[in-house]
């Protein structure tokens, strides 16, 4: 730091040599941090350090773009509370529209990451709703980048895509920056969209026009993309030395969260490839990571090879100990998922609703102003007036009734998986653990069963993603036409669904799981398009008289389930304790 002192007192009075004001110094050194840290964060860091000494010197504006760009500094450290509170002493200077707007973008992205997202959405829906009557093109296109990163964490591929064409639209390459930010999200909902070919050919157009416009992290994003690409089209030879590549740039930025994802798809392919002391290096590493759930995805991938390791070496109980970590981590991520649709959603309504409130607030206005201009004009019209005021009375009810609609609507999109329409996970859970309460005050009995399509990884590469939703929604339409309308049917992710059942003891359970195994055995798929067959696996666990929650059930039925995937799958076993 004090080299660095040294160097800008120097840089000072060369600059007022040539004639440079102090603030214009400011205002050199506040750009090229800027630019330093899309190059060189080490640099960068040590350039915010030499400036502490002068802050009482920036005026409010320079002030608030420092704390700014001190903020940026932590994002890549992982600081998220000191990012936050560096975005918040931004904001108490009072900063330009411009800054004003990238500080919100800022803020929405951190409390994303500090997994507040009631407060990240309702920011959010509050800036874009500040910058729509703007003009400049520019604040638009910084928001709607934002809005890209939201969706991608939202898992809102469809929308990102066309979010992505929007904004390389309104852009026009004029912002070189938000076109290579807009280049990439464009290439990455293709790949999550499963087009890996196409989204490999989209990665390298983004990797070369960052590259020639001087910005290397999105470069080595793109990078890290192409090699994701081939890594899901099982190209891994390809993959590694692209992904190896992008670890050793990330490393240069301390992007942490970025090193450990690309760690963890490297962990993988050393497995495949044979260098199992590299693959359990890796894999051991972001096992170690702490309970962050921005952990969550990486500590689910070491687990996974891990267990992979584990069972090679013939060690199978410490495998399943894996699997079973990683399948926890698994759910928690999809409820991470739910939490942050189920806001978003929320965050949109709110600010619907209040749009609405206000276009209601400004139709009672004039209706005020058109009655008093009528009662002074002439008494006689009453009759026009009460057939105005009708008019308008209706024209409100009928707003009312649609935002009724609406919030119904957003509630079942809540609640209901998006394929298959069933209940997702939180809800059914939630449904079942009030179930629950009923029959433990009622001394009856309470089953649960678990259900995973056998090889449905299998149908998905065989014959695309397409033919697996088929299969998800066949499978569900089975289920529903066997189980009671007082039965609980939800999914709990991927191929796993649940059937909760309460006033039913274990053997009735064990027969109706029976019977849903026989009819999906009996599916025929040749109206997919493809011949193929299709079975499941499924556990069984009853109400114990310790079992206070669905959970101890759930886990009971998850480990019969377990067995009966172990013991040659298709088939339904009921819990034994012997199964442990």
């Amino acid at each position: 730091m004090k080299y660095w002192f040294v160097i800008g007192l120097i840089f000072l009075n060369l600059m007022l040599v040539k004639g440079l004001s102090a603030s214009e110094l400011f205002d050199d050194n506040l750009n090229q941090i800027e630019k330093l840290l899309q190059t060189d964060v080490t640099q960068a860091e040590s350039m915010i350090d030499s400036m502490l000494s002068t802050l009482d010197q920036l005026t409010p504006q320079q002030a608030a773009r420092f704390y700014t760009l001190t903020s940026i500094k932590h994002l890549y450290s992982a600081e998220h509370q000191l990012a936050d509170k560096a975005l918040d002493t931004a904001l108490s200077f009072t900063p330009s529209e411009e800054v004003l707007t990238q500080i919100y973008l800022y803020k929405v992205t951190v409390n994303i990451l500090l997994k507040d997202y009631e407060k990240a959405f309702s920011i959010l829906q509050f800036n874009l709703s500040r910058i729509k009557e703007f003009e400049d093109t520019q604040l638009k296109v910084a928001s709607y980048v934002r809005l890209l990163n939201i969706l991608l964490d939202l898992t809102a591929y469809d929308e990102m895509l066309s979010t992505a064409k929007l904004v390389l639209n309104l852009n026009q390459g004029k912002d070189s920056k938000n076109e290579c930010y807009a280049m990439l999200y464009h290439a990455v909902a293709t790949l999550k969209l499963t087009q890996y070919s196409q989204a490999n050919s989209l990665f390298k157009q983004s990797e070369v026009y960052c590259a020639e416009n001087g910005q290397p992290l999105i470069e080595a994003m793109s990078i890290k993309g192409q090699g994701i690409s081939y890594f899901e089209l099982d190209k891994y030879a390809v993959a590694k030395p692209l992904l190896e590549d992008a670890l050793e740039r990330y490393e240069g930025f301390k992007f942490q969260i970025e090193i450990n994802d690309v760690k963890a798809y490297l962990s993988k392919i050393y497995f495949y490839e044979g260098n199992f002391d590299k693959a359990q290096q890796y894999a051991e590493e972001l096992n170690g990571l702490n309970e962050e759930k921005i952990n969550i995805d990486v500590k689910k991938q070491a687990n996974e090879v891990l267990a992979m390791l584990a069972s090679k070496n013939g060690d199978f109980g410490k495998a399943y100990q894996h699997q079973v970590v990683a399948h926890a981590l698994d759910l928690q991520a999809l409820n991470e998922v739910n939490h942050k649709q189920n806001a978003y959603q929320m965050a949109r309504f709110t600010s619907a609703e209040k749009e609405r409130e206000n276009q209601s607030l400004l139709q009672e206005h004039e209706i005020m102003m058109q009655q008093k201009d009528l009662i002074l004009k002439e008494k006689s019209s009453s009759i026009m007036f009460s057939t105005l005021l009708f008019g308008v009375c209706v024209g409100l009810g009928l707003l009312l009734l649609t935002a009724w609609f609406q919030r119904n609507k957003f509630r079942q999109q809540a609640q209901r998986d998006g394929l298959t329409g069933i209940f997702n996970r939180k809800t059914g859970q939630d449904l079942a653990e009030n179930e629950l309460v009923n029959v433990l005050s009622q001394s009856s009995q309470y089953s649960v069963l678990i259900l995973d399509l056998d090889h449905f990884k299998t149908i998905n590469d065989r014959f695309g993603h397409a033919t697996g939703d088929w299969t998800l929604k066949k499978v569900t339409r089975v289920v529903q036409d066997i189980i009671r309308p007082t039965d609980i049917f939800c999914r709990l992710g991927g191929e796993e669904f649940a059937v909760y059942f309460p006033h039913t003891d274990e053997l009735t359970a064990l027969k109706v799981a029976e019977s849903i195994r026989h009819e999906i055995e009996q599916i025929n798929t040749k109206y997919s398009g493809h011949n193929f067959s299709i079975s499941v696996s499924g556990g069984v666990s009853s109400l114990d008289k310790d079992d206070l929650s669905v959970d101890p059930i759930l886990k009971r039925a998850d480990i019969a389930l377990y067995k009966s995937k172990k013991t040659g799958r298709n088939k339904v076993l009921a819990y034994q304790p012997s199964f442990e």
